[in-house]
């Protein structure tokens, strides 16, 4: 019986593993599209780290099984102990390297995953504080915050200069420097959860037992060798994937002492390794902010300086001023890192307008954005609110329905009080519009989002 389950276990190891060659392991929005049913789909955008895992885990479970099917043929009697060992490393590299990877390296989809939940955690707030004003005509004493932060973090600023720093205190720090920030968590699929579950199954059930006299003495010495090395081998892949953080500590540490120094050029020089270290740093706002200024000291006139002359009109108060720059900001040529800041620069502009009243203004730089960043939940969802105090319906059915169709692709449950939020506005406008078979369709959406 032990010996069919094992069978069993190792056909489903093998089917979970074939699953995960072709289902997505991290996908996040980064586009809508009407499709041909008049409904909305989204575009989704993988990290180059997925492939490269998928041919290593190919190549390791391929090897190990022609390893294992030459042994056989030879007469060894420890021709699993290679499957064992491949299942056990695909799972660790799969289980620490990738998440590591992917957020650390893979920067643009892992920021904007990052910059997605981000949104999502500002909207949670929102939606219990509309809930005491549902009752009210176009909901007019619910303003929308500010992005929040403003100061935008994709990762923890490194403060490590040494090994000697990491320690149980930033152990939830370490944790999202090792990958498992809340940015991963929320846009990892079923793919990734595939792979590890199906290595682990794999390195179980090849524990080779004989139906008459149950484990072989000589696979059980390979298992007690395999574990502790197991055990090493996890955390060993740990310590180098941290190792780029350290560095990149180190390098922001010396970074401000050059500045401290007045030694500008040298301070961008260690900004410029840091980021080499750790790539998905330099979407941090403050890195981005400190590029900028020391250029601007520098006598530089990038992308990044003009970002921080638009920062500063727009916490001295010079909005108009500030909106155009971010506009001219917004421009594709311009590097990724500056284009989402200035996106945020003019969203937070916008919801100004939009929270003081100046719902033309305020819908139509929202509407601007969500055709920039049509996954951007904080743009749409304020431009809903702008849509249903204007009574344009036409216009918030379908950001009703872009809205839904992005926020399919988060994990978090707390979505449906959003969702519910958004069908009841639309309800609110069917009813004004005597539109009562789409009405009952809103309120039951609205119900059950």
């Amino acid at each position: 019986m032990p010996f069919l389950l094992l069978r069993i276990s190792r056909f489903a190891a093998v089917g979970l593993l074939l699953l995960s060659l072709v289902l997505p392991w991290f996908h996040v929005p980064v586009s809508v599209f009407e499709n041909l049913t008049g409904g909305y789909s989204v575009v989704y955008r993988e990290p180059v780290s997925t492939t490269v895992f998928k041919v290593f885990m190919l190549g390791v479970l391929l090897s190990a099984w022609l390893i294992g099917f030459r042994q056989r043929r030879s007469g060894s009697h420890g021709s699993a102990t290679a499957m064992t060992i491949g299942a056990c490393l695909v799972l660790v590299v799969l289980g620490i390297a990738y998440p590591a990877l992917t957020i650390q390296r893979c920067a643009a989809v892992s920021a904007h995953a990052e910059w997605l939940r981000t949104q999502h955690s500002s909207l949670i707030g929102e939606a219990a504080t509309a809930q005491e004003y549902d009752y009210q005509p176009g909901e007019p004493l619910v303003d929308v915050a500010d992005v929040i932060p403003a100061s935008f973090s994709a990762l923890p600023v490194p403060d490590l200069t040494s090994f000697s720093d990491v320690h149980l205190s930033k152990l939830d720090k370490v944790l999202m420097w090792l990958g498992l920030a809340p940015g991963f968590c929320q846009f990892a699929a079923l793919g990734w959860f595939c792979a590890i579950f199906g290595s682990f199954l794999l390195a179980v059930s090849f524990l080779r037992m004989k139906e008459s006299e149950g484990v072989n003495r000589g696979d059980l010495k390979s298992v007690y060798t395999i574990v502790p090395f197991f055990v090493f081998g996890t955390f060993l892949l740990a310590t180098v994937l941290i190792a780029p953080v350290v560095m990149a500590g180190r390098e922001l540490a010396e970074a401000r002492t050059a500045v401290a120094n007045g030694s500008f050029s040298e301070s961008l020089h260690h900004l410029d390794l840091a980021e080499a270290y750790v790539p998905i740093l330099a979407y941090n706002t403050d890195d981005v902010y400190q590029r900028g200024w020391l250029d601007r000291k520098l006598g530089l006139n990038s992308s990044a300086a003009q970002l921080v002359s638009a920062i500063r009109e727009e916490e001295e108060g010079f909005y108009s001023r500030a909106a155009q720059h971010y506009s001219e900001l917004l421009d594709p040529d311009r590097p990724g890192p500056v284009r989402d800041e200035a996106f945020r620069g003019a969203l937070r502009l916008a919801i100004k307008d939009l929270n003081a009243g100046l719902l033309e203004r305020a819908a139509s730089r929202l509407a601007q954005l969500t055709s920039i960043d049509p996954s951007s939940i904080k743009a749409n969802y304020a431009l809903q609110l702008a849509d249903l105090r204007s009574s344009r319906k036409d216009r918030l059915e379908s950001e009703v329905a872009k809205f839904e169709a992005v926020y399919k692709c988060f994990a978090s449950i707390e979505k449906s009080a959003l969702l519910a939020s958004a069908h009841r506005r639309m309800a609110e406008l069917d009813y004004d519009f005597q539109d009562t078979e789409k009405l009952g369709d809103e309120m039951r959406a609205a119900i059950k989002p």
